[in-house]
């Protein structure tokens, strides 16, 4: 780490104080070196491959190419409007944002210096990707409220067929971390906000006001609220910190080499201020009287909360496709089980459309009737499925009955009998169909 650990230093002069007792220190060395000699660390202390090796096992072309599926198939299509994506590749592109280009935007933990030494930035996989003219202007520095680089921002989009506009969050490698260089994410970062910050937000809505179609690109390490975007954006698209592979990854989505099937592992709240945003609430009598403060200055006042509103932004599981997909004949291999049968749904899912895509199908469980209180739904499984365009696929998704327990009030973990609603569908709120399995 960068930050380092240095209380081993201390420890010659505790034991000359008579603080540290040299046994206990013994003691301690001897746990390490009998794990060393367990492992052959003496008889052969460098396990990792030689150098003479490197090239034919580390950065081959079968891993590239493996990261860059992964990237791809992180990537999380939040908004579509219009169905502006998946763009022409003959398009004129300006790209747009301090996130685009000049570093990678990774975590934290990676190796000193890894954000200037090599990857694909979102500049560097748009031109690859492109055939069409692709313009940059940074805008803004990530972290200054500066708008001078608007104006060549303002131009290049409006010069160009469509905007793409990369902003989000950043870290640094742990070393810049523990310096104490700006970030707004990693170990030991906490914010008080989840908006995007300095400019970043007036160059998105500066470049919007062009008219020219707007693709927002979040490239970040958590959710960021900015509800306004996804209203005003022709598109929004989230990166999570990606491998070196995250420029190829995305311009492979945004110019339809691939169809997005990310799916987000945590709700987008509305405002920090209606955190915690997680699906599996527990159950409540109470339900949901939200207010609003829109554009155009009309208030509406609710309960919970006041004026805003404690159902999230994007709901856990939440990720659109360049694919529609139809479920139906769902069917549960029992209806009727004990604790120690394993149940599988299966449920047939269509693509209804002109593109081949992948579906996450989801199940969700819901107890019906418990003796105390329980998460509303929780995710009991999924299924990854690729569909082609026009075609059926099958998903099967097993479960086990005795995973459906809680703890009760004398704090025993049991599976009540009763009933239980199965529900699959696409996020924790598209639930696209259901079936009732008895517990006995």
């Amino acid at each position: 780490m960068g930050g380092g650990s240095y209380n081993y230093e201390k420890i010659p002069s505790l034991v000359a104080s008579g603080k540290l007792s040299i046994d206990v220190v013994n003691l301690a060395v001897s746990r390490i070196l009998r794990a060393k000699f367990a492992i052959g660390l003496f008889e052969n202390p460098y396990r990792g491959v030689v150098p003479s090796e490197e090239s034919s096992l580390i950065h081959t072309p079968e891993n590239i190419a493996v990261a860059r599926q992964l990237d791809t198939e992180s990537i999380v299509l939040l908004e579509n409007h219009n169905d502006i994506l998946p763009l022409s590749k003959a398009a004129n592109v300006a790209v747009i944002g301090p996130m685009a280009h000049g570093y990678m935007n990774y975590g934290d933990y990676v190796v000193k210096g890894a954000t200037l030494n090599g990857g694909s930035t979102p500049l560097d996989g748009i031109k690859a990707a492109s055939k069409g003219v692709v313009t940059y202007a940074q805008g803004c520095e990530r972290w200054s409220n500066n708008e001078s680089g608007f104006h060549e921002a303002i131009a290049a989009a409006s010069a160009a067929d469509v905007a793409i506009v990369v902003v989000g969050t950043w870290s640094r490698d742990q070393y810049e971390l523990w310096a104490g260089l700006n970030a707004t994410t990693g170990e030991h970062i906490d914010l008080s906000s989840l908006n995007l910050v300095g400019a970043m937000p007036r160059l998105v809505q500066a470049i919007i006001n062009t008219g020219k179609p707007t693709v927002v690109v979040f490239s970040s390490g958590k959710p960021i609220t900015e509800p306004w975007i996804s209203k005003n954006a022709s598109a929004l698209v989230q990166q999570f910190y990606p491998s070196e592979e995250g420029g190829n990854a995305l311009a492979d989505i945004l110019f339809g080499n691939a169809n997005p099937s990310g799916k987000l592992s945590v709700g987008f709240p509305y405002d920090v201020g209606t955190t915690p945003i997680y699906y599996d609430y527990l159950n409540s009598g109470r339900g949901v009287a939200p207010g609003m403060a829109y554009p155009n200055g009309t208030l509406v006042f609710g309960d919970q909360y006041v004026l805003n509103t404690p159902v999230p932004l994007y709901e856990f599981g939440y990720g659109k496709s360049y694919s529609t997909f139809k479920y139906s004949n769902l069917e549960l291999s029992k209806t009727n089980a004990s604790t120690s049968d394993t149940i599988t749904a299966t449920v047939q899912v269509t693509n209804n459309s002109t593109r081949d895509g992948t579906e996450v199908v989801q199940l969700y469980i819901q107890d019906l009737i418990t003796s105390v209180a329980v998460p509303n739904i929780v995710l009991k499984g999924f299924s990854k499925v690729p569909i082609a365009a026009g075609k059926t696929e099958t998903a099967n998704i097993p479960f086990n009955v005795g995973d459906l327990g809680l703890w009760n009030i004398n704090m025993q973990y049991v599976v009540e009998p009763g009933d239980f609603l199965i529900i699959v569908g696409s996020s924790s709120a598209d639930f696209r169909s259901n079936a009732t399995l008895t517990v006995v």
